[in-house]
């Protein structure tokens, strides 16, 4: 009986390796494909940027197949390098495609330069999740020029950090006379207005006749018909004194309910109340 041949004892053993080299290559393949698909494509303005400038960087990302991306591993706010910090960074929520992914990240330049130089931006990191899976995309360090504030050329004088000017000490005196004044003047035009509207009655306004009885009237409202006729004999005394063409209509109202037909109406309380009062401010020049 002839022994079998050794090659055909290794065959299946060389399939086996085959199949093996073959899905490892397919899937690293897939693997480079993934990254090469992930990999973020960023833009920003270059140039342009002085002291305290914020600049804006934009990473439209694509994402793998059943993918997305974890909003915690976007920068955190605070500094990122000595000349520059973090201000806020977040998703866009502009319609996109379900595989793509637009970042928006804000940086504020705290350096300063004597020439035109290149500031680098720090690369970041980002997380993908799938449920199981988990994959990082690095976001690649990027550099803007950032343009002197300062002048050309400085001395070695102005180089050395100068301590803080001592405050200033504000006029005390000055602002203590403006306070009075204003407060005086503000008091002088408090009493003008309460004497022109005959408020002081230690120190009346042109006290006529129509005035000194707008005074006694002016607090009352409500009156009797005991209180009526005394009002009315007090306005007619008023009229005595100083009659004027712009009441002549309604004294003439008043002598017919007095002298004339037994039914014609005598004038109102409320009539004659405002018509005393408005003589009474004509009569001491108060504007209308």
């Amino acid at each position: 009986m002839k022994r079998p041949r050794p090659a055909l004892r290794w065959r299946p053993c060389r399939t086996a390796v085959v199949v093996l080299l073959l899905t490892a290559t397919i899937e690293a393949r897939a693997v480079d494909n993934a990254a090469a698909a992930s990999q973020p494509i960023v833009s920003l303005r270059d140039s342009g940027y002085l002291l305290g400038d914020l600049v804006d960087e934009h990473v439209e990302l694509t994402l793998p197949a059943g993918f997305s991306l974890d909003a915690d591993s976007l920068p955190l706010p605070g500094r990122v390098a000595p000349w520059l910090e973090v201000r806020s960074a977040r998703i866009d929520s502009s319609e996109q495609p379900r595989d793509r992914v637009s970042i928006s990240v804000s940086y504020q330049a705290f350096a300063e330069v004597e020439q035109a130089s290149r500031v680098p931006i720090p690369s970041f990191t980002l997380r993908l999740r799938d449920g199981t899976q988990t994959q990082t995309v690095v976001v690649a360090e990027k550099s803007f020029l950032l343009s002197p504030a300062l002048p050309p050329t400085l001395s070695d004088e102005d180089r050395v950090l100068k301590p803080s000017p001592s405050p200033q000490t504000l006029p005390g005196g000055r602002i203590a006379a403006a306070f009075v004044l204003g407060l005086s003047a503000t008091l002088a035009c408090a009493v003008y207005l309460l004497w022109a509207y005959d408020r002081l009655p230690f120190l009346p306004r042109a006290p006529g006749p129509f005035a000194r009885a707008w005074r006694r009237w002016r607090g009352r409202r409500a009156l009797s018909d005991a209180e009526g006729d005394r009002l009315l004999r007090d306005w007619h005394a008023a009229l005595n004194e100083a009659v004027r063409q712009r009441v002549e209509e309604l004294f003439a109202r008043s002598w017919t309910s007095f002298y004339g037909h037994a039914d014609a109406a005598a004038p109102g309380t409320h009539e004659l109340l405002e018509l005393l009062r408005s003589a009474a401010e004509r009569e001491r020049g108060v504007p209308c």
